[in-house]
């Protein structure tokens, strides 16, 4: 499994769709505004991580990292070669995990840079914690999409499908979920509910269980996807 996400981490890291998408979410979150106030620019990151980061890292890495493969028919061949459905499955969603986590990581530097020596004010500790805690539950978050969109991708085996899953899940969930039950109880049964729970558990210095419902949520996705993934039909 190794051997596939460090010969997949150099093909991807080979084009420039990545850097091409990372430098456009820099630019777009230095327009969307920047606060010389600590706690108005932890709310612009809070939305970025939420909304513009997740967007412009999940399009490329499902390009590049899916979409070369199913039009090349390479996974196709490995799959040939005897690698097991479920682990080129899990190989292919720890390689995104990892390429996400390079998005976050740049964010992150992004946000302490410009907050830092450009606008010249400075986060407290517990702050700088907070905006670290906000990060990582992006990337959790992402993470958590990518293995629901990959049950799509292996069923139909098709790009698009988990593209449009997670943009729509991203940009509209919280907005559909909350009109038809204001009360939030359905939303917070989702993996971003949960995570937001996890959030508001740990502001209240309660532990955050909710994240380990999130993990058990993506094995479940995992489980389902290897599932679609070995009853599809492929040459080999």
């Amino acid at each position: 499994m190794i051997n596939l996400i460090r010969a997949d981490l150099r093909r991807v890291l080979r084009r420039p769709t990545l850097y091409i998408f990372a430098g456009l979410m820099l630019l777009f979150a230095i327009l969307g505004g920047l606060s010389s106030d600590a706690m108005e620019m932890m709310n612009i990151e809070k939305n970025d991580t939420a909304y513009l980061v997740a967007i412009m890292a999940s399009v490329p890495i499902l390009i590049t990292l899916y979409g070369d493969d199913f039009r090349s028919g390479s996974m196709i061949t490995v799959i040939g070669r005897g690698v097991s459905r479920t682990k080129l499955l899990v190989a292919k969603l720890i390689t995104s995990s990892i390429l996400l986590f390079g998005f976050y990581v740049l964010a992150f530097i992004e946000f302490y840079v410009f907050h830092t020596f450009l606008l010249n004010a400075y986060y407290s500790p517990k702050q700088t914690a907070l905006t670290v805690l906000m990060i990582f539950l992006g990337w959790f978050r992402n993470v958590a999409l990518f293995a629901f969109a990959s049950i799509l991708m292996y069923a139909l085996w098709n790009v698009a499908a988990g593209i449009v899953t997670i943009l729509g899940l991203i940009a509209f969930l919280r907005i559909l979920l909350m009109a038809v039950n204001k009360e939030g109880t359905i939303y917070y049964l989702t993996t971003d509910g949960m995570i937001d729970k996890g959030y508001s558990a740990v502001m209240a210095g309660n532990f955050p269980y909710q994240f380990i419902i999130v993990a058990v949520y993506v094995t479940a996705f995992i489980v389902i996807g290897s599932l679609f993934f070995k009853r599809k039909e492929l040459d080999l």
